[in-house]
């Protein structure tokens, strides 16, 4: 693993910092405050596409594509203010340690540890939160399995954003099941 992608794993496990975030601000602050960046980044990678700067800072699917940031970005400002809290923090779990670390463990070449090691950081994390039971765990098994489609027909997936609202959905059926 090379010196840039430790850099972006360790601005995407700097999103863990969501949690305290929320916990201190409350809902609508934080949710103001993702739309308030889902637009400054939407102009930003407008910017970064039609000028072609930044490019060394970007995977080389990236360099000419929307950053995989910014699918991440999007994904939680959609289900902020939409869902249970718990079930946020259980996606944003998933999506900031699990992927994160599967995408480390790809990077080393263990594309079939990655999910396992997806799964079992997921889980540890949610268990650590206190918001490990039976919708958590599906959620974070769909979202493990869903991180592993890559595409669907000529529709490249981005599991930036698959990952979160996958387990999110699957995680708020308790609050469904219990209304």
């Amino acid at each position: 693993m090379n010196k840039k992608e430790l850099l972006r794993k360790s601005i995407h496990f700097s999103g863990i910092l969501y949690i305290p975030f929320y916990e201190t601000f409350g809902v609508e602050t934080v949710s103001i405050s993702l739309l308030i960046l889902s637009f400054f980044f939407a102009f930003f990678e407008s910017l970064r596409l039609k000028k072609g700067f930044l490019r060394s800072a970007f995977r080389n699917y990236e360099q000419r594509r929307i950053g995989a940031y910014f699918y991440f970005l999007l994904a939680i400002t959609i289900i902020t203010p939409l869902f249970p809290k718990e079930a946020v923090f259980v996606a944003i779990s998933v999506v900031i340690v699990g992927d994160g670390l599967a995408g480390i463990s790809r990077g080393f070449g263990r594309d079939r540890v990655a999910s396992v090691l997806m799964f079992l950081s997921s889980t540890l994390v949610v268990h650590y939160l206190g918001l490990l039971d039976l919708f958590s765990l599906s959620a974070i098994l769909f979202a493990t399995i869903v991180e592993r489609i890559k595409s669907v027909g000529n529709l490249r997936l981005e599991d930036n954003f698959t990952v979160p609202i996958v387990a999110v959905i699957v995680c708020s059926v308790k609050y469904i099941s219990h209304a």
